[in-house]
């Protein structure tokens, strides 16, 4: 009934979008930056690829950290990819902030760091119903 994976996955998620949400606040911060290059994170596919890894690996694994053969780190070792998310029209100072995309992708973080919240509180709410209701 108690899945980890989910518990994992979600901290994950939260703690990839908080390192995201501050690497987009920072391009912000420096929109006046001559030659200042935008940056921005990815992590998806890495979460989904680490989650959906089920099938036995080549290897046989002792510890989380252990790599089985499929070249697929657990969920507790996915990091976030720094790329450049220059704009196509850089300033003539070559910075490449564009301050409509950013916050615009600062507001989908913002939302879906809230959804991550939402759905790790419902986590919660129900393993606290599972243990007050199996204690009758």
């Amino acid at each position: 009934m108690f899945d980890s994976s989910i518990f994992t996955l979600l901290h994950k998620t939260l703690d990839l979008r908080t390192k995201r949400q501050d690497l987009l606040t920072s391009n912000i911060a420096n929109k006046d930056t001559p030659g200042f290059k935008a940056e921005d994170m990815v992590f998806e596919k890495s979460l989904e690829k680490a989650l959906h890894a089920e099938e036995p690996g080549l290897l046989k694994t002792t510890d989380a950290r252990h790599f089985d053969g499929r070249n697929t780190p657990p969920l507790e070792l996915v990091e976030g990819q720094r790329i450049h998310s220059a704009s196509p029209y850089p300033d003539f100072d070559g910075n490449t902030v564009d301050l409509d995309r950013e916050m615009a992708k600062m507001a989908e973080n913002q939302l879906m760091y809230n959804a991550s919240i939402r759905m790790l509180t419902h986590q919660f709410r129900m393993l606290k119903t599972a243990i007050t209701e199996g204690r009758g």
